[in-house]
């Protein structure tokens, strides 16, 4: 009875059998930690994934903002955004392209943040985002600069206000050496339909057109400042001479546009008698 006890002990406390036993629990233990490094992995990829896919999300939806509504910003006829991702939101950073007389150039380059959680922010504007409110005593008004590349920015009159000072710089833009190329903010004494607008003035020189779709009302005393629309926040759309606007049956009412051209192409828009206010924007050499 004693030596089948011993035996029995010799063989638990048997060195084969301890190895034996080790390895057994390093292959568990490595099985373990197998199994749970598979799982944090596909759970980063999971968290990952989701994450992406929010981002991805919330830029489709800003897309489609800017595709259901009017453009921002008059003249503006494109623009390319480029995005660079990490773990939780992606960077678009944002070129805006004028054209005048035929030559396209930068205006504004615009850095958005889209979370995958919470609304787009707007990091930086290299055109600038702070607004002059100082009257410059030549033009009669406030004449605002891009900060970017120092040229004016056009502003509109909204029809039906009665201002103090209305400009007339479509004779600064006629009177300037004819190699120029300029751009002139127009603005119109009433709205009027694409149709009715193409029957007055033509689509020669017409780059965008101006949809106003709310005017202020004015407190008495107020300075026209409170009441002029810097271009730059203006709503509307590019157009063109291959698909002529006036072609448009709808009932968008336009109170204003962007021309452009040298001084003699420009010379006809004097004679219009809608045009209640011009305004001067940028001004580049042709050749």
């Amino acid at each position: 009875m004693t030596n089948h006890k011993k035996d029995e002990m010799d063989f638990i406390s048997d060195s084969l059998f301890r190895r034996s036993v080790r390895k057994a629990r390093w292959k568990q233990f490595g099985l373990y930690f197998l199994i749970s490094t598979i799982s944090v992995l596909i759970l980063i990829f999971l968290v990952f994934s989701g994450v992406q896919y929010l981002i991805n999300k919330k830029i489709e939806s800003g897309m489609d903002e800017d595709l259901n509504s009017w453009s921002k910003g008059a003249g503006i006829i494109s623009h390319n955004t480029t995005f660079h991702y990490n773990l939780f939101s992606a960077i678009g950073e944002t070129v805006y392209f004028k054209e005048i007389g035929g030559r396209q150039f930068v205006w504004n380059k615009e850095t958005n943040e889209y979370p995958a959680i919470g609304r787009i922010k707007l990091v930086s504007r290299e055109s600038g985002l702070t607004e002059g409110n100082k009257v410059d005593e030549e033009t009669k008004r406030v004449v605002r600069y891009n900060q970017m590349n120092n040229e004016r920015i056009v502003d509109f009159y909204y029809p039906r206000i009665n201002y103090s000072y209305l400009p007339q710089e479509i004779d600064i833009a006629v009177g300037l050496a004819k190699n120029t190329l300029v751009e002139v903010a127009i603005s119109f004494d009433e709205p009027m339909t694409p149709k009715e607008l193409g029957n007055i003035m033509g689509v020669e020189n017409i780059d965008w057109l101006w949809v106003n779709e709310h005017t202020p009302k004015p407190t008495e005393g107020d300075p026209d400042l409170h009441h002029v629309l810097n271009g730059d926040n203006a709503y509307g759309y590019g157009v063109s001479e291959d698909d002529p606007y006036y072609n448009d049956e709808s009932e968008t009412l336009i109170s204003g546009a962007m021309i452009s051209g040298t001084p003699e192409e420009l010379e006809r828009f004097r004679d219009i008698s809608i045009i209640r206010a011009s305004v001067l924007g940028v001004t580049i050499d042709k050749y």
